[in-house]
């Protein structure tokens, strides 16, 4: 059974609606920057990324399709 409580509209001013909305979109803006950050330091990520990208220069690549299937 629903709560009716929850089914109550209030009231919010449009100003600090704004502002929630605004702080919202920034915590997504550093928690994507910081996520950046910390796997940039990270040696071990950093070695497979290098190792990821010397294989794509060589043309080692593989079909997505094909990896799709491997992962299925």
């Amino acid at each position: 059974m629903i709560n009716d409580n929850l089914l109550k509209t209030i009231s919010v001013p449009q100003k600090l609606l704004g502002s929630m909305i605004d702080a919202q979109r920034k915590w997504e803006e550093f928690s994507d920057e910081f996520e950046d950050f910390l796997l940039s330091t990270d040696k071990r990520f950093m070695e497979k990324i290098e190792r990821a990208r010397e294989e794509h220069l060589k043309g080692n690549v593989r079909d997505i399709k094909e990896l799709k299937q491997e992962l299925l």
